[in-house]
């Protein structure tokens, strides 16, 4: 029952990174990358797509002829952008952006990534946080469940992906 969850969820993910990328070719906005202070809602939007495109690649780089293998583990950014796994996800990301994620931490213009993996391998914390402009910044949070939370700065009107 829990590989049926797994494999629906990497269905999902993967749904969802092909239709959030003819989203934005269909509506122009593919290759036209905003700087963090030209459209801070475009920012978050593009954030979301990271954090999305994380949690999916995660769970591919872990399945294996067929099926989830549960031997492998999570990796860290430093591990999962230089994977054979990733490359794929990497290339239709920098179709979409106009721009490859870089190591880090700052993987996107002024957008700072935290993964951090457990030592069993078993369990990863993923932080996409906007670099603060004054004393606010937007942040996505998301762990190997692939929930993921919006989050702002206390005070402050985040743009948000409403």
């Amino acid at each position: 029952m829990k590989r049926t969850w797994k494999i629906i969820f990497l269905f999902v993910g993967v749904s969802s990174l092909a239709v959030a990328i003819r989203v934005l070719r269909a509506t122009g906005q593919a290759g036209a990358v905003a700087s963090p202070a030209e459209d801070p809602q475009d920012q978050a939007r593009q954030a979301l797509l990271i954090v999305r495109t994380i949690n999916t690649a995660e769970y591919s780089c872990r399945y294996k002829y067929g099926k989830m293998d549960e031997n492998e583990r999570f990796l860290s950014w430093d591990e999962i952008i230089n994977a054979s796994c990733f490359s794929s996800f990497q290339s239709h990301f920098s179709q979409v952006s106009g721009f490859p994620l870089a190591p880090g931490p700052e993987i996107s213009p002024g957008l700072e990534l935290r993964l951090l993996v457990s030592p069993d391998g078993k369990h990863y914390s993923l932080w996409l946080g906007q670099k603060p402009v004054g004393n606010c910044a937007f942040a996505f949070y998301s762990d190997e469940r692939g929930v993921i939370y919006e989050g702002a700065s206390l005070g402050c009107d985040s743009p948000g992906v409403r």
